[in-house]
């Protein structure tokens, strides 16, 4: 038994204790450092900051000099850069002595545990034995290094074919289970129309999420479909709506509140709609153009504005939307129809109406969100418009209108959103919709069934596919996989389990590190369940290794590792999948967080692996 480590451990515990008294867990990991003029030093990696006699205490998300810990392995050279309290770098160099992790129990050391060694103290007495074998994330084997370049360059098989082989003007909605190749099916049947239409059809792919889109669009270039447009929902709706309400403010809010967002998402506010509808039409603003003249900005103050209103919206919706939806719909409206300082102080210079860091005079402060529309906006005053038309007896105005509308992950779409998406398919044109219910993963959209979905689309009428043979992850994974499609109950796969999330992400960097080193051209994406958490834990793992951080659609889609969560990664594969946060705290027995668990597992291609700090999941067997 290492003894020397175990009292120098015991000693530098001491030492910590004399700085946090009240911790029961000091620390998590501890460096021995050699400088290279010879000094030594201990530095402990915790919480906080903290120096004392022979000590320091360092925080290990943050901490420059925590990179030695994940960067480096005992007995390696370091070299780090430091940032002093004047703003002044310097290097710090020399050798890492000890690399050590510990674990502690009820404020007792149990454990530590160093270069595949372990102390372990049971019932009074400690023994040493090998440290336990972790997960690793396998190359794959070389024969399947080459794959087809992209997803559409495989072969469909008897059911992929007959629902590409439709009659042109069907409209078609394409269930299945995650892997099936439905956005492969639905690409094919798109370029099957397209090669039977004429030189002026014309077509657009809409989904939620921008990664999505950026992958449909390269595969759109493969197929030869380059004047197909993509579009997030979003950007789709922006479009249409500007160019029908001229009135609407250019910028977009981004402080929107997720009550706001999800009350005006909400289907409780049709009726609300149509209570507004009642009311004397707004005055026209003649411009010259055909643009709506039953629908404008200042209709959104009527309603979002409007206390009662709103409150009315919330019981409507019968605890589908917290209660303070109404105060927070108010208060937001009456910011976004403040002025803004640039509009109140446009008699003053240019140059004076920035902050000394350059940013606008509001940004930053409680009206920032002055003069803006939200996404959410559009399809509101679309529906509103066409409750006014249809009240006059006059035509609604009209959408841009496409020949063929693909609607990928459907069931991320609102109610209003769907019926907006509907009006955008020209006479004779043709739907193809896809989806999967068990992917469902924003609560904002308030998916119901299929058959509404089509109804919101006005498609009642459509031929319905399911596909059957799951195609992406391996044999494993799906099996794991179908047990979270289930509505209750565990699911088996494996759980890498970790004391503290320090140690699960030293695992992770040296589980990553070495992936790039057996397989270098291998893709690998660590999956969080937001995206506050997977900037917290890419800027960890970037102390050890290259980290892309992929959020709002910036994939690479290529090798490396990318740090995402779950609502970016629709719709997306990679080789290696790890979801490092399947802790009871995010992943509880709830419908939401199984669905959330099936999209983040049903990624891998090639190797899914489950990790969690503390507690695990219940929906883990």
């Amino acid at each position: 038994m290492d003894k020397v480590r175990l009292e120098q451990q015991l000693e530098v515990l001491s030492r910590a204790r004399a700085l946090l008294p009240a911790s029961r867990a000091p620390y998590h990991a501890h460096l021995r450092l050699r400088y290279a003029d010879g000094r030594e030093a201990d530095i402990l990696l915790g919480g906080l900051f903290r120096r004392g006699e022979g000590v320091t205490i360092i925080d290990w998300r943050t901490a420059p000099l925590a990179e030695v810990f994940f960067g480096y392995a005992e007995g390696e050279e370091y070299e780090v850069e430091l940032v002093d309290e004047d703003g002044g770098r310097r290097k710090v160099e020399g050798v890492v002595v000890q690399r050590n992790s510990v674990v502690f129990d009820q404020g007792e050391l149990v454990e530590l545990s160093w270069s595949g060694r372990l102390l372990s103290r049971r019932a009074g007495h400690w023994r040493e034995s090998p440290a336990p074998v972790l997960p690793r994330l396998l190359p794959r084997p070389p024969g399947l290094r080459s794959r087809p370049a992209s997803p559409i360059d495989v072969e469909l098989d008897p059911a992929q074919r007959e629902v590409v082989d439709l009659p042109e003007r069907e409209t078609v909605l394409i269930l299945g289970e995650a892997g099936c190749g439905k956005t492969t099916v639905a690409l094919h049947r798109l370029r099957a129309l397209r090669r039977r239409g004429n030189e002026r059809f014309r077509a657009a792919c809409v989904v939620p999420n921008e990664g999505l889109r950026r992958l449909i669009e390269s595969l759109l270039h493969r197929l030869g479909l380059d004047d197909v447009e993509t579009w997030t929902w979003e950007k789709f709706a922006s479009k249409q709506a500007r160019r029908v309400f001229p009135d609407l403010r250019r910028r977009e809010s981004e402080n929107a509140s997720p009550a706001v967002m999800r009350l005006k998402r909400h289907e409780a506010l049709r009726p609300i709609l149509a209570q507004l509808a009642r009311r004397p039409l707004p005055a026209a603003e003649e411009d010259g153009r055909r643009r709506a003249k039953l629908a404008r900005r200042e209709d959104l103050h009527a309603l979002f504005g409007d206390r009662p209103l709103m409150d009315e919206v919330v019981r409507r919706a019968e605890g589908g939307l917290p209660l303070a939806a109404a105060a927070e719909a108010v208060e937001h409206t009456r910011i976004q129809f403040s002025e803004s300082a640039e509009r109140q102080y446009a008699h003053v210079n240019e140059d004076r109406l920035q902050a000394v860091d350059g940013r606008s005079i509001d940004e930053g402060t409680p009206t920032e969100d002055a003069e803006t529309v939200d996404a959410e906006d559009y399809a509101v005053l679309f529906e509103l418009e066409r409750l006014r038309a249809e009240r006059a007896r006059v035509a609604p105005a009209s959408p841009s209108r496409y020949h063929c509308l693909l609607i990928d992950e459907a069931q991320e779409l609102a109610p209003l959103e769907l019926a907006l998406l509907g009006r955008c398919v020209a006479r004779g044109g043709t739907l193809i919709v896809a989806g999967d219910a068990a992917q469902q993963v924003d609560p904002a959209a308030g998916f119901r069934s299929w058959e509404t979905t089509m109804a919101e689309l006005d498609a009642s009428q459509h031929r319905r596919a399911v596909l059957e043979v799951s195609y992406r992850c391996p044999p494993e994974v799906t099996d794991f996989a179908r047990g979270l499609r289930r509505p209750s109950g565990k699911s088996a796969f494996p759980l890498a389990r970790f004391h503290d999330e320090c140690h699960l992400a030293a695992w992770l960097v040296e589980a990553l590190r070495d992936l790039d080193s057996d397989d270098p051209l291998a893709a690998a994406a660590v999956v969080c369940r937001s995206p506050l958490e997977a900037a917290q834990l890419a800027r960890v793992l970037r102390m050890g290794l290259p980290v892309h951080l992929a959020l709002e659609g910036a994939f690479r889609f290529g090798p490396g590792a990318q740090m995402t969560c779950v609502p970016e990664v629709k719709g997306l594969e990679f080789d290696h999948v790890v979801v490092p946060d399947v802790a009871a705290g995010r992943y509880a027995d709830t419908p939401e967080a199984r669905r959330a668990l099936y999209v983040a597992a049903t990624r891998a291609s090639s190797q899914l692996l489950l990790a969690a700090a503390g507690q695990p999941s219940p929906l883990i067997g």
